[in-house]
């Protein structure tokens, strides 16, 4: 991670420095100890005042680190932190460095502090560890202070509200999705948005936005998938595709709700399949539904892994397709998407029973005149049912499934007249649509 880089993710006017003593001293290198990979990290506080008995440390932590056989060790850190108005003084490093004498197993010890460290203390901490070469001294001052938390932008963001650009923001949101699963201010994400030209937003930030858009409603405002080239929406399909199984673990592992983790793969899915032929987009699920030697994964697996993104995919396009179609009584699609009245469920709060559940989804009956021709341009005889509704999608049918897709997408949201691009590792490979069929999905309106 290079210097230029950090400079773009802080702010530095913004971390108030001059501040940051006693209490939030102690708490800012906590969390910059956690995200250096600290493991049982002791924040000592003793009461509630800034004179509370630490032992001489404020904070306890263990690093584990290769040695020079190559087996990892355990290093114990002691960390003294000491907030001040101007220099620190020499006396309270000299008097830190001395305490931690009578503690041989103690492997560094860390002074931090808000300003600065004098010359004369300096040399006296290189003259001191000479004669006391057990534990290693460290000093960090505001500008050591400054770089690792240029390092960190999740740690600024959780401290330093402002002292972070959109760039660090978006640094941010992608260490806590993927790292955590946990998602970010709304008012964030709004500033990345506004900003978005002039920030370089990679696979998966791009991955991260989308899933915090859906954790916080819906993607419609801010369509991360489809503003930028359509090679990154592939991408980022890919990079999805491939961690569902990482994805899936962590949601069990932690609890977290799937809902925003399967609309996210489903829309990524929806905007590629908008822009590529919907046969590599299958083959491009089945290669990430594979074992390491090529093997196909247990059927349970690739149920589990795959049925919520078909289904969740399917689901939308039923009812948004047939809400706008003359095939369907637009009422009766509509009532699907209805949600209770809040006026009239709002006092069930204070009952003792609550309100009576919705109704579940399994409720929803469609009427369908066969006679009528299909909006999206499907060739139907007189008995035929719309597409939509006449699949399963499965492994076996995804082919199947993402034509049907495709020509809905297509119809419903048309590209241009340009031809459909090929996906990069497969130029040569010819489009699995034909061409009367591709020229009538990208045909506009007038």
């Amino acid at each position: 991670m290079t210097a230029d880089v950090e400079s773009k993710w802080l702010l530095p006017t913004q971390i108030p420095f001059e501040e940051l003593k006693g209490r939030a001293l102690e708490e800012c290198l906590f969390w910059l100890l956690d995200g250096m990979g600290a493991r049982d990290i002791e924040w000592r506080i003793g009461g509630s005042g800034a004179g509370a008995a630490d032992g001489g440390r404020d904070i306890e932590a263990r690093f584990l680190v290769p040695n020079a056989n190559g087996q990892v060790e355990s290093r114990w850190w002691w960390i003294e932190c000491k907030g001040r108005s101007a220099t620190l003084e020499k006396d309270a490093v000299v008097t830190a460095c001395n305490n931690v004498t009578a503690y041989p197993s103690v492997d560094c010890l860390v002074v931090a502090t808000n300003t600065t460290f004098s010359n004369p203390t300096r040399d006296w901490v290189k003259q001191w560890q000479e004669r006391f070469p057990g534990t290693q001294i460290l000093l960090w001052d505001r500008a050591s202070l400054e770089r690792m938390l240029g390092q960190q932008p999740s740690t600024v963001s959780r401290l330093f509200e402002g002292g972070l650009s959109s760039a660090g923001h978006l640094e941010s949101i992608r260490e806590r999705f993927w790292n955590l699963l946990e998602y970010s201010s709304i008012e964030r994400i709004k500033r990345i948005w506004n900003e978005r030209d002039q920030i370089e937003i990679g696979l998966m930030e791009r991955i991260a936005l989308i899933a915090n858009e859906f954790a916080h409603g819906s993607i419609n405002e801010r369509p991360w998938g489809a503003a930028c080239e359509s090679e990154a929406t592939l991408k980022a399909c890919q990079l999805g595709v491939f961690n569902v199984l990482y994805l899936y673990t962590r949601m069990v592992k932690t609890g977290v709700d799937e809902g925003p983790i399967v609309l996210t793969l489903a829309y990524l899915i929806l905007a590629t399949l908008r822009v590529y032929s919907p046969a590599q987009v299958a083959e491009l699920l089945r290669v990430a539904l594979t074992g390491p030697k090529g093997e196909p994964l247990p059927e349970k697996v690739i149920d589990f892994l795959l049925t919520p993104l078909l289904d969740s995919l399917l689901g939308d396009l039923q009812l948004v397709c047939s809400s706008q179609c003359e095939r369907f009584s637009r009422d009766e699609s509509l009532k699907y998407w209805a949600k209770r009245d809040p006026l009239q469920s709002y006092w069930a709060r204070f009952s003792k029973r609550g309100a009576g559940p919705t109704k579940s989804k399994e409720n929803y009956h469609r009427l369908e005149r066969t006679t009528v021709p299909c909006t999206v341009g499907f060739k139907l005889g007189r008995d035929e049912g719309c597409p939509l509704y006449q699949i399963q999608p499965t492994i076996e049918t995804l082919d199947r499934f993402f034509e049907i897709v495709t020509q809905v997408v297509r119809a419903r949201t048309p590209l241009s007249h340009s031809p459909i691009p090929k996906m990069p590792q497969e130029e040569d490979q010819e489009s699995d649509l034909d061409p009367e069929q591709e020229a009538g999905l990208f045909e506009k309106d007038d």
